[in-house]
């Protein structure tokens, strides 16, 4: 230990763990827990790297069984229950069922004993083994594989049983978002973030509906209300319709559009089967009979409709709707009603009769002239299962306002009572639609790119305002709008509709746009914070729906906190990297101001030279990169709607004001403590970046040093104002490992403010 001495007592620490580890596995099998063989940290999982850090290593640890090979030794039930002529599969749990805890144990003969087909549910187990990554080949050794821990019985790894219980690990309650979002093969985006830390664990998925397979082992998947799909895997002879090994079960797939109560299952990563190319999403599997409720799917409501579509007070409203019932027949629709309701009073109903095929239709009363009228429909069958449309009538309901006649401003047009976030007059024509061009189609000139991460693209658009405020912007679509210039004041008809839940204006014929007068004042831009325009915000939220379409600006400096927004709420990586299968980048970026909320930044459609790399150009002039805090002294642009997320859209150059880039600059900001962040990217290769803070001035030093304790670096080394900074890293001259950072700062009290931090360099 002499030779220890002298290093600082982190160091200490580290070469001790690190001796530690080397010398158990010097002797065999190193014990360690499912989270050390699992767990990734969500930098690595961005790009998609799920691969083990103890790949390759011989290993044992204490788990508790989800699914043996058989159905019940204990119980002289040695039928085969997982797949496989020529092996034997378990799945295993971390006893305390933490996250990352779950593991496939695999045999790959069904030679010499190791007691892998003597064990049985909820069995406690002690595994020796080697982990491996099932799927990895030698172009992608790193990413999108199944964690395995292999037993080779020429080695004579085993199994040992400690204790039984008749009762498998409580499932992790979660939804098809953790995995993935949208529908494969056609397109979507993996979620390795928020799935790998499920896989191998048994999980639950309810209030789902089964859709179409693909490929013979994934012969059906579920889908939520909003299409997002997971794919079932028939690795269980339960659920097979061509069992290996014995038969347990005459089995029939479910037919579509049946009602999932719950899904229990193992969850896997599904890459090894090919059906899905390089678009590679997780798999469930569920084990056992009881692991999949099905239900009375309930009636489907579509179609609905009302004439006229813009009602006057002489009108009695024509209501029908579309009605069906996947799990019967359109006959076993017992009760369909219209409820509605004049200016928040109480609800009145009227039964709809059935009046040709399967289509529904009444009539609700007239009301007087500006009255808010809203209204939803019921639907029930004869095993009551019930459906409303809208599904959420706390959230949202349809509605109209009764008026004189069809022509209308921009608010009339956008305004929406509730958070259902959709024009009362979706579907019908209106006229006289006047604003103010504010984005022209040289401003969003629109997008189609085809990357690794698959094809992305965007229209082109135009939006007009009439004034500011609430409500007062809407974007104009149709190719007749190609010839309006910002500044142009415009007169419109054209047909309402809900692009993907934006509100627009199609308008088909150049006839039904007159141009009033050119080159006039913009309206003034509309102030807003990034708490006003949160991230978090959903879809429909009037406090945010209403700027939909709006010239907003954030008029204040606005830190970028995340260079790849991806997709929902995650910042998928620190890095400005290219769009890629495994970690998708749409080109948008969060910010925040002084009120320390996220908002979302859309840099595609713009025609601007501001980017965080989402087409692989990188810097090159003109192209300004844009890194995680860098600063912008403003951002304007109009508010769109797209993939869960409201993001202001920039338009040209102008929009952006000063950029101070990340680097030694102290931002003036005055912290009230000191602070040493994780550098990023972490791991690095070679440049990473590391910032601190400084609540006041005073003596600074911030050093790098190896595994030994041997300095490498000194980054910073003198007298620093209070302040953030930010300093960049460059580890080309030094080889891959592990590496530490300390910073130092003098105190007013005489003591010092000491903190370390461990980063990895790979090469």
């Amino acid at each position: 230990m002499n030779k220890l001495k002298n290093l600082p007592i982190f160091l200490i620490a580290a070469y001790i763990v690190y001796a530690v580890g080397f010398n158990l596995m010097s002797i065999g099998f190193t014990p360690v827990t499912l989270q050390q063989i699992q767990t990734k940290s969500s930098d690595s999982l961005s790009l998609g790297r799920d691969k083990s850090d103890l790949e390759g290593d011989s290993v044992e640890f204490v788990a508790r069984v989800v699914a043996p090979p058989r159905v019940s030794p204990a119980n002289n039930d040695f039928r085969t229950m997982m797949r496989g002529t020529n092996s034997w599969t378990c799945y295993a749990q971390d006893t305390a069922n933490g996250l990352f805890g779950g593991i496939v144990i695999r045999q790959g003969t069904r030679g010499p004993q190791t007691a892998i087909d003597l064990i049985d549910t909820g069995a406690l187990i002690k595994v020796k083994g080697v982990v491996q990554e099932f799927g990895a080949t030698s172009g992608n050794n790193f990413a999108n594989c199944l964690t395995q821990l292999a037993l080779d019985t020429a080695s004579g790894y085993t199994i040992s049983i400690l204790g039984s219980s008749p009762k498998r690990p409580t499932p992790k309650l979660v939804s098809i978002t953790d995995f993935a979002s949208g529908d494969y093969p056609n397109g979507g985006t993996i979620n390795y973030v928020g799935g790998e830390k499920y896989e191998g664990m048994y999980v639950e998925l309810r209030n789902v509906t089964i859709a179409a397979g693909i490929g013979n082992r994934q012969p059906w998947s579920v889908i939520d209300e909003n299409g997002n799909k997971l794919y079932m895997r028939d690795f269980s002879n339960w659920f097979s319709t061509s069992p290996s090994g014995d038969t347990l079960r005459a089995w029939t797939n479910p037919a579509l559009g049946t009602f999932v109560n719950s899904i229990r299952g193992v969850i896997i990563n599904a890459n090894n089967e090919g059906a899905f190319g390089t678009q590679l999403p997780y798999a469930i599997i569920p084990i056992y009979p009881n692991d999949l409720s099905l239900g009375n799917a309930p009636p489907v409501l579509s179609s609905p409709t009302r004439n006229p579509g813009v009602p006057t007070p002489a009108d009695s409203v024509q209501v029908s709707v579309t009605s069906t019932d996947p799990g019967l027949s359109t006959t076993t629709i017992t009760d369909m009603k219209v409820f509605w309701r004049f200016n928040g009073g109480a609800f009145a109903n009227k039964t709809l009769p059935l009046v040709a095929g399967n289509i529904y239709s009444a009539k609700m009363p007239p009301a007087a002239l500006g009255t808010l009228v809203e209204y939803f429909i019921r639907a029930e069958d004869n095993q009551g299962a019930v459906k409303l449309l809208p599904s959420d009538t706390l959230k949202s309901k349809l509605f109209y306002i009764v008026r004189s006649n069809d022509s209308m401003n921009v608010q009339d047009v956008q305004y929406c009572p509730n958070n259902g976030g959709r024009s009362a007059y979706e579907g019908f024509d209106v006229r006289g639609v006047e604003g103010i061009v504010t984005a022209d189609t040289s401003d969003i000139p629109g997008i189609s790119y085809t990357g690794n991460g698959g094809n992305q693209t965007s229209p082109r658009k135009v939006y007009i305002q009439n004034g500011t405020g609430p409500f007062s912007g809407i974007w104009l679509s149709g190719n007749p709008t190609d010839v309006l210039k910002k500044g142009d004041k415009v007169r419109v008809k054209g047909t309402v509709e809900e692009n993907f839940s934006v509100t627009r204006i199609n308008i088909t014929t150049s006839s039904n746009i007159s141009v009033l007068s050119t080159n006039n004042t913009l309206p003034s831009v509309q102030i807003l914070t990034t708490a006003q325009l949160a991230n978090s915000k959903l879809d429909g939220d009037t406090t945010i729906e209403k700027w939909e379409s709006v010239f907003c600006r954030f008029n204040v400096p606005v830190d970028i906190t995340c260079v790849n927004a991806g997709i929902g709420l995650a910042c998928t990586t620190s890095e400005p990297l290219i769009d890629t299968t495994f970690r998708r980048n749409f080109g948008e970026i969060l910010v925040k101001d002084a009120s320390g909320v996220d908002a979302r930044i859309e840099l595609q459609d713009g025609n601007h030279n501001y980017s965080n790399n989402w087409d692989g150009l990188g810097n090159v002039p003109p192209r300004i990169l844009l890194t995680k805090n860098d600063i912008i002294s403003y951002v304007e642009g109009v508010l769109y709607f797209a993939f869960s997320n409201y993001k202001l859209t920039p338009r040209k150059n102008p929009d952006f004001g000063t950029l101070t880039p990340i680097g030694i600059a102290n931002n003036s900001e005055l912290l009230n403590s000191y602070y040493l962040s994780q550098n990023y990217p972490n791991p690095f290769n070679p440049v990473t970046k590391i910032q601190f803070n400084l609540p006041v001035s005073g003596n600074v030093s911030l050093k790098i040093y190896d595994m030994l304790g041997k300095e490498v670096k000194t980054l910073v080394s003198s007298f620093t104002p209070a302040g953030t900074y930010n300093i960049s890293f460059d580890g080309s001259n030094l080889s891959s490992g592990v590496y530490f950072y300390k910073l130092e700062a003098s105190v007013k009290d005489g003591s010092n403010f000491v903190m370390t931090k461990r980063m990895v360099l790979i090469k």
